[in-house]
């Protein structure tokens, strides 16, 4: 019990030297910001001081809670229905070719089209609100599962297949003890990714497909001439990225306990 305890020690202080250290940098970039907008003179429509944006978001806390809440919401259900869709569409690519060369360069092209080109053609496919915006985050969400999926199934290397195909393992198994594990390092790296992007997916259909969110609450804040207000929900924004990415790598930590090769 003695060397476990000393282990979740260390762990335990190195979480709070990094939160520390985290904490540490936030407040000299504010201190910064603040010094920098004060002595300059920026203008409010540039960049608000730290302490106006503070004023505002506290002014507006109600409105800022609820389209918090709204584009939370909006990029957790797309952010797990695109996962979903991408490792199922991995699984499919991994065990045919032949639909892998042919879905494939649909869903790089799907992808490589800009976020606010697909939002007008999502609106007038899905209508007016919450659907849309899922749609885009599901869409923003899915390629980085897709492509992380089928490269950690196809990880195990040859030595490793053949050993199950010597104790005749079935297919299942074969996935369940060799490919998954092995893909699950490449998943969490792609959920890191698309966890702050689908904040950012859905914040862009709001521009046009919403009414309520913190997406059309900046353009709306924007277009009223109210900066403080618009920066605040920038503020908010950012800090719910920032926590789905911590979310993400939190998972990761969790779950996978063995050393992983890197190249």
């Amino acid at each position: 019990m003695g060397p476990v305890r000393e282990g979740r020690d260390m762990r335990s202080l190195r979480g709070i030297a990094t939160l520390f250290r985290d904490a540490t940098a936030v407040v000299a970039f504010v201190a910064i910001w603040q010094l920098v907008t004060v002595l300059l003179a920026v203008p409010v429509f540039l960049l608000p001081q730290p302490v106006v944006i503070a004023q505002a978001f506290a002014t507006n806390l109600d409105a800022i809670g609820l389209a918090l809440a709204q584009t939370t919401a909006e990029a957790a259900v797309g952010f797990v229905g695109g996962n979903v869709l991408g490792l199922v569409l991995a699984f499919v690519f991994v065990r045919s070719s032949l639909i892998s060369r042919a879905g494939l360069p649909l869903a790089i092209g799907l992808r490589s089209v800009p976020l606010i080109a697909l939002t007008p053609l999502l609106t007038i496919l899905f209508g007016f609100g919450v659907l849309t915006i899922v749609v885009m985050a599901v869409l923003i969400s899915f390629f980085p599962a897709l492509v992380a999926g089928m490269t950690g199934l196809r990880a195990p290397g040859a030595d490793a297949l053949a050993l199950m195909r010597v104790l005749d393992a079935p297919e299942r198994v074969v996935y369940r003890r060799l490919r998954i594990p092995a893909a699950l390092p490449y998943l969490f790296a792609a959920f890191k990714i698309s966890a702050p992007a689908s904040v950012l997916a859905a914040m862009v259909a709001e521009w046009t497909a919403a009414n309520s969110g913190l997406g059309y609450l900046i353009i709306d804040a924007g277009a009223r001439y109210r900066f403080p207000l618009m920066w605040a929900a920038i503020v908010a924004a950012t800090a719910v990225a920032v926590v789905a990415f911590a979310a993400a790598a939190a998972a990761e930590r969790r779950t996978i306990h063995w050393p992983v090769e890197t190249a």
